[in-house]
């Protein structure tokens, strides 16, 4: 298994010293855990490859511009075809973000969907013909589609707000495997992402007083997404779906942890990305279902006060903290 960290270009050589700390040399030799990077950035930053096992993450917009804007397409794919020489172990993506950000006044009506069920099945076609260009563009490549959850924080002056509203679009949920069946394209499921998509599904957390208006809905995109999405509707489940079901259900290799549960306290403070403790029953338990799949990667995604103003409340160091934390974890899960 590979134990990954999140870095760009320029963290490279800093967080390669967390490689080298005790528990992680412990953790190597004990377990057999190698270490690894997962980079972010603009694709033109990424212009040599770490001389250890790496993955790429591709820009959270490359699918919402592809569909949004055709004129662009020769310009995106192009600007990724030089990391096929480069050769990453994998690229990650996220699917399309359908465009729509709502008064932050309006507390319910933050979160019925905007968009008819075709603009859906639209979307899913645009998602499978991005897959087939990424693929033929990079073609000895190993890429996946990392799912997104069903919320987005409002933002103001760079700062994200404690203030969520809906965030449809493709890869939130089970049309992770209509990509797989289409195309063959694996799955990297984030964790922290399917928790917060299934808060707002189940009605739980933060989600809990929202209604379900139970309405007649289109069966096909239904059975594709996992869940309601019609028109004016806030998506629903007609009946809960278990975290272990859907990790199960996925059967990834790949994955994406982090310490949250729940994304915000409305108004007050944001949760996601939250740090990993070694004492955490839930992360354990949680963990414990990924590595009952038998993971090739695992990836920690934990912020730091250093991202953005929103998590001041960090310490500068977090993410270095928690990846010695995981490897303590692992040391007695694995």
């Amino acid at each position: 298994m590979h134990f990954l960290v999140p870095a760009n270009s320029k963290q490279l050589i800093d967080r390669a010293g967390w490689f080298k700390h005790p528990v992680a040399r412990q953790l190597a030799k004990e377990k057999g855990v190698d270490f690894g990077f997962e980079l972010k950035g603009e694709p033109e930053t990424i212009k040599k490859a770490p001389p250890l096992y790496w993955a790429y993450h591709l820009p959270d917009y490359f699918a919402t511009e592809w569909y949004y804007h055709s004129e662009n397409r020769q310009k995106l794919i192009s600007g990724i075809s030089h990391l096929n020489n480069l050769k990453p172990d994998y690229i990650c993506f996220h699917g399309t973000h359908l465009w729509w950000q709502p008064p932050a006044k309006e507390r319910i009506h933050r979160y019925a969907n905007r968009s008819e069920p075709e603009e859906y099945l639209k979307v899913l076609d645009s998602n499978i013909e991005l897959i087939k260009q990424i693929k033929k563009t990079l073609p000895d490549i190993h890429l996946m589609i990392e799912n997104y959850p069903l919320y987005m924080c409002y933002s103001k002056d760079n700062r994200f707000l404690p203030i969520t509203y809906l965030y449809t679009g493709t890869g939130r949920l089970f049309d992770l495997l209509y990509f797989k069946k289409k195309t063959s394209i694996d799955i990297l499921l984030d964790v922290e992402h399917l928790i917060l998509t299934l808060n707002f599904l189940n009605r739980q957390k933060n989600y809990a007083d929202l209604p379900v208006e139970k309405v007649k809905d289109n069966r096909r995109v239904t059975k594709i997404f996992g869940f309601v999405l019609e028109k004016d509707v806030i998506p629903y489940v007609e009946e809960p779906i278990k975290l272990e079901d859907v990790i199960i259900k996925i059967g990834s290799k790949n994955y994406h942890v982090t310490g949250s549960i729940q994304d915000v306290i409305p108004g007050k403070k944001i949760l996601t990305h939250e740090p990993i403790k070694v004492d955490d029953k839930i992360f354990r338990k949680n963990l414990r279902l990924i590595l009952a799949e038998k993971p090739a990667t695992i990836l920690i995604e934990t912020a730091n006060s250093t991202v953005n103003p929103c998590w001041h409340y960090l310490r500068p160091n977090e993410t270095e903290l928690s990846f010695y934390n995981l490897c303590e974890i692992f040391l007695e899960e694995l």
